[in-house]
């Protein structure tokens, strides 16, 4: 009775022992071929549509961001470098809690400011980093009709560097075409014997065959025209150096008022702001105080023309939006 135990408990062994081998084995050969399956879709993905915000900043949480945030407001990052400026931690708040009015109410204060970047970044040929700019405007207000002006702004300077480039190409096509092209002597020489060539025999023909035979001196090399001298020192418009958000109206904020003000003023070569005034607005008066007060607070950096500094009149749009 004691072996017929002990047979039937090496049995039973033995079969849960097949049965865990068997079951490693089916997962291991399933663990591969699995993995890739669901990654591909995953990475597809990612391809189709990139993510508003980087990895690095994706993985922060929000008191996180809102301290980047911060800190790069105080280190004047507003809209640059790429994935580390305050608009960007700011739409990436946003992203966590569509319903974050702190964060709204930030990207309101940045949005002229950061419109105010792209234009001068277009205006330098800097289309790249303008486009980047503006798509990240749209995120915060896609409905702001600063960035159908922006958009247009960038159009024509595209058109406008596509066309500097082609007459540039033209011009060098033409330096490198020969201007003339040169008569050899051989050619001069057979071309006047061919066409002179008298009679036979007669002594005028062969003095006449003699001096035809004469090579003719060839026409001097045409010298291109000297290139005029580039100018030294960097063009660039207007930059903001220390921006100043406007306050709103308390009597605008208690009606839930919104509107925008369009400024016109001049930044002189020292880099002050003078002869600020309202162009526009929407409703009138009621926000213009505020946005004159809030541009002749900004710091600005003068206009460059070849190192030089000079006065520029400069426009901009500032928009007062309450939070949602």
């Amino acid at each position: 009775m004691t072996i017929i135990i002990i047979i039937i408990v090496l049995v039973l062994a033995a079969l849960a022992g097949g049965y865990f081998w068997y079951s490693n084995r089916a997962s291991t050969t399933t663990a591969p071929g699995s993995a890739p399956t669901a990654a591909t879709p995953a990475a597809s993905g990612e391809e189709a549509a990139a993510p508003v915000v980087s990895a690095a900043v994706e993985g922060l949480g929000i008191d996180q961001l809102y301290r980047e945030a911060r800190k790069a407001m105080a280190e004047q990052r507003m809209v640059a470098p790429a994935g580390n400026n305050a608009l960007e931690f700011y739409l990436a708040i946003l992203q966590k809690d569509a319903g974050n009015t702190g964060a709204a109410d930030a990207l309101r204060e940045l949005f002229p400011f950061a419109s105010g970047t792209a234009e001068q970044e277009i205006n330098q040929g800097n289309l790249e980093e303008a486009t980047r700019i503006i798509d990240s405007l749209a995120k915060a207000d896609p409905s702001n009709y600063t960035l159908t002006i922006l958009r247009s702004k960038m159009d024509a300077k595209r058109k406008q560097v596509e066309q500097q480039e082609a007459q540039i190409a033209a011009a060098a096509a033409a330096a490198a075409a020969p201007a003339t092209a040169p008569t050899t002597p051989e050619t001069t020489a057979g071309t006047a014997e061919t066409s002179s060539t008298p009679a036979s025999g007669s002594p005028a023909g062969s003095a006449a065959a003699t001096a035809t035979t004469t090579p003719a001196p060839p026409p001097p090399p045409v010298q291109p025209a000297p290139k005029p001298a580039a100018p030294q020192g960097e063009t660039r418009d207007v930059l903001v150096v220390t921006p100043v958000a406007p306050t709103y109206p308390p009597q605008a904020a208690r009606n839930r008022e919104e509107g925008w003000v369009e400024v016109e003023f001049t930044v002189t070569a020292d880099g002050k702001v003078t002869n600020a005034n309202v162009t526009a607005s929407n409703p009138p008066r009621i926000f213009d105080r505020e946005a004159v007060r809030s541009i002749e607070r900004t710091t600005f950096s003068p206009r460059l023309e070849n190192g030089v500094a000079v006065n520029s009149t400069v426009r901009r749009r500032i928009e007062f939006k309450l939070g949602r």
